[in-house]
């Protein structure tokens, strides 16, 4: 599979709407090495925490994380939304048809509603709500954030559920990223409280525009 909008051909991603319903997709799939042969980023193995948190805490995933995280961070604008029933001034997504030379709507090319491997609706200003208490010990205790933010597989390049830049060969920051059909994201913080976010809804490179404002912010002198 090349594109993740292909889950859905004989799939109706309708019934997507919650972490469960993605089990029979990958349930009888081979495992693609053994445990701990190597790291490489799955979304199953974040649907399945997201069902181990639903067992844990007897609370749907999206519930837990709006008590737990969204609300305490003061995130009102963020939340698992149903595609046909996204809340007011809630931005489509959209992908450009080479073909026919015009942008659609990704409503039939992901979950019908986010699960534990992503899918969240949320605004920039959320971003930096989030950021912020987290960062100052607000959501989770110092030690643990500490633990999230360093390296945990060999290359150094992902904590717990975050990424990890290294600046200047030895400084490390963290950020996380996600992609769908006509979305992309990508968001940073670094020891200098300097946050960047950028995100589309057409499904741009953010990764590019990311990079170049960290090289531009970081040539730059205050006097």
């Amino acid at each position: 599979m090349d594109e993740y909008a292909e889950l859905w051909i004989n799939f109706p991603n309708y019934r997507i709407r919650s972490s469960s319903d993605l089990i029979p997709i990958f349930i009888d799939k081979s495992m693609m090495y053994k445990p701990g042969e190597k790291f490489q980023y799955n979304n199953t193995g974040y649907v399945v925490l997201g069902l181990v948190i639903e067992k844990i805490t007897g609370m749907a995933f999206d519930m837990f994380l709006s008590k737990s995280i969204f609300e305490p961070c003061g995130m009102k604008n963020t939340g698992y939304f149903e595609l046909d029933r996204l809340p007011a001034n809630c931005a489509n997504a959209y992908i450009f048809d080479e073909k026919r030379k015009e942008y659609y709507t990704n409503i039939y090319s992901i979950d019908a509603k986010g699960t534990g491997a992503g899918g969240a609706f949320t605004t920039v200003d959320d971003i930096e709500n989030f950021w912020t208490h987290l960062v100052s010990g607000t959501v989770v205790k110092m030690a643990i954030v500490s633990e999230m933010f360093s390296p945990k597989v060999a290359s150094g390049e992902y904590g717990y559920g975050f990424w990890l830049m290294k600046v200047d060969g030895k400084h490390l920051f963290p950020y996380f990223q996600g992609s769908d059909p006509g979305v992309s994201f990508i968001s940073s913080y670094d020891e200098d409280d300097l946050f960047i976010a950028v995100v589309s809804n057409f499904g741009d490179n953010v990764w590019h525009i990311h990079k170049e404002l960290c090289e531009l912010l970081s040539e730059m002198v205050i006097i």
